[in-house]
């Protein structure tokens, strides 16, 4: 049996791993993937893309990437504060669009990157993306919720994640890495379809932790997709409720779970120097601690590496969605 079909087999174990434990606690497996594998996924993500020059035509273009995911930290963290300045109201008023055009045109961007290398076409790239990202957001229904809360979360973890498996079955043909491709499309269905709820109580420490993380919007916000009749009130055992976040609980957590059981594969661990390495562990081991003495400063301290992971890997995804659906 070779590795990659291993790690396919591997795959559909933790994906049922993944279901069966967010099944049982969606809320605690969220918090805790989030705030213990998560850190580790940017790190080693960020250093593995490092590594493969972003798969970009030229890898010095990825600073406007930096400069946009800054961007969107510095506004995001404007907002959250509330700053006292003399353009606030201006900036709250405006920030949702800002943070989405700025999401969204990284992703358009991120196509130039693929395609040109040339300094012009960069520049006349980052003006058309500008220019797609603010059409959508007047003229696309629902285009808000799409860009500003499910691209760099749901979309992210769950639908890109399956678009890499679809691009590695399509490389190197595997009956497992199929099966874990069809499991994995119908694992929503599953969780919302099943007649079993979360048969626990939440603790008090679980639910400020949980609000703490902002995850809130996601819930919220998928559930304005799924049905007409809005939250008002946020019931932690509400059906409903317990159902979006199971889901949410299984994406990230397969999300992890599938790059670090990939890492033969993808290779992100070779030539770890051991200084390296230290850093990565001293970073891991101190995002958890901050994790655990605040969740909400875990967020906000980590809110600029979560966003640029998602940021930069975007030419990846192009390059996927590419070899997926177009390539001839």
């Amino acid at each position: 049996m070779t590795t990659p079909v291993k790690i396919d087999i591997l795959n559909i174990a933790l994906i049922f791993l993944s279901l069966f434990v967010s099944l049982i606690f969606p809320f605690e497996l969220f918090l805790f993937s989030y705030a213990v594998l998560g850190p580790l996924h940017y790190i080693t993500e960020i250093n593995w893309l490092h590594k493969k020059d972003y798969f970009i035509r030229d890898k010095k273009y990825i600073w406007i990437l930096l400069v946009l995911t800054t961007s969107i930290t510095i506004v995001s963290l404007f907002k959250y504060f509330k700053f006292d300045t003399f353009f606030s109201n201006y900036l709250y008023a405006y920030s949702k669009w800002i943070i989405n055009l700025l999401i969204i045109s990284s992703l358009f961007f991120s196509v130039g990157l693929v395609l040109f290398k040339d300094s012009k076409k960069i520049i006349w790239s980052l003006l058309i993306a500008l220019a797609l990202g603010l059409l959508i957001l007047k003229f696309i229904p629902f285009s808000f919720l799409m860009i500003g809360v499910f691209l760099p979360t749901l979309i992210h973890v769950y639908l890109f994640t399956m678009l890499f498996m679809v691009f590695g079955a399509l490389k190197s043909p595997s009956v497992y890495g199929v099966a874990a491709i069809i499991i994995l499309a119908f694992v929503p269905l599953f969780i919302f379809y099943n007649p079993f709820l979360y048969p626990g109580q939440i603790s008090e420490s679980v639910k400020i932790a949980f609000l703490e993380s902002r995850f809130k919007k996601v819930i919220v916000s998928f559930n304005q997709l799924l049905n007409d009749i809005p939250i008002s009130d946020f019931n932690f055992n509400s059906g409903l409720i317990i159902k979006i976040q199971t889901f949410i609980a299984f994406a990230y957590t397969y999300h992890y779970l599938n790059w670090f059981s990939k890492t033969s594969i993808i290779g992100w661990n070779k030539n770890l120097s051991k200084p390296k390495l230290l850093l990565i562990l001293i970073f891991w081991i101190a995002s958890m601690a901050l994790y655990a003495y605040s969740y909400k400063m875990g967020i906000l301290a980590l809110f600029f590496l979560s966003m640029f992971h998602v940021i930069v890997e975007f030419p990846l995804n192009i390059i996927s969605i590419k070899e997926v659906f177009f390539k001839k």
